[in-house]
């Protein structure tokens, strides 16, 4: 999906003084006028990379969680499919829960670049719950927005 598909489907960026990316042209993070509340999209060399849920919200993945959810009920129910991560920033529990399709498997460093591979990445904060949810390709992988 392209920038402008997303702006015909959602609307423009709901906040256009919020910067969302150092390169715009190159990665742009934004939150479209219609898009649900506390989503994100990601645009990257102008096509739909990446969609980001970063607080409550009524959607949930197609394994059924959402943001607030505890890291033990995806772990119980994903189990071998996922990969874990440390966390960046926070020190554990917290961590990243990466789930990919298709059986696409993370490589050296638990970092997936093929860019056909479609994911999902709950960031898992100190509290041992889902404080993000990231969904699309590899951009998913990203911890600081567009890098």
């Amino acid at each position: 999906m392209t920038r402008d598909q997303v702006v015909e489907a959602l609307g423009p960026d709901a906040n256009p003084q919020n910067v969302g990316g150092a390169e715009p042209e190159q990665c742009d993070q934004f939150r479209p006028q219609r898009a649900p509340e506390n989503m994100l999209l990601m645009i990257e060399q102008g096509k739909l990379s990446r969609i980001e849920l970063d607080g409550p919200t009524d959607i949930r993945t197609p394994d059924g969680f959402t943001v607030g959810d505890p890291a033990s009920a995806i772990k119980a129910k994903l189990g071998a499919r996922l990969s874990a991560q440390p966390h960046k920033y926070v020190d554990a529990p917290a961590e990243y829960l990466s789930v990919w399709q298709n059986g696409v498997t993370p490589g050296e460093g638990g970092y997936v670049d093929d860019p056909s591979a479609r994911g999902i990445v709950y960031e898992v904060g100190a509290d041992g719950r889902v404080d993000h949810i990231f969904a699309g390709g590899p951009a998913i992988q990203y911890v600081e927005g567009c890098a």
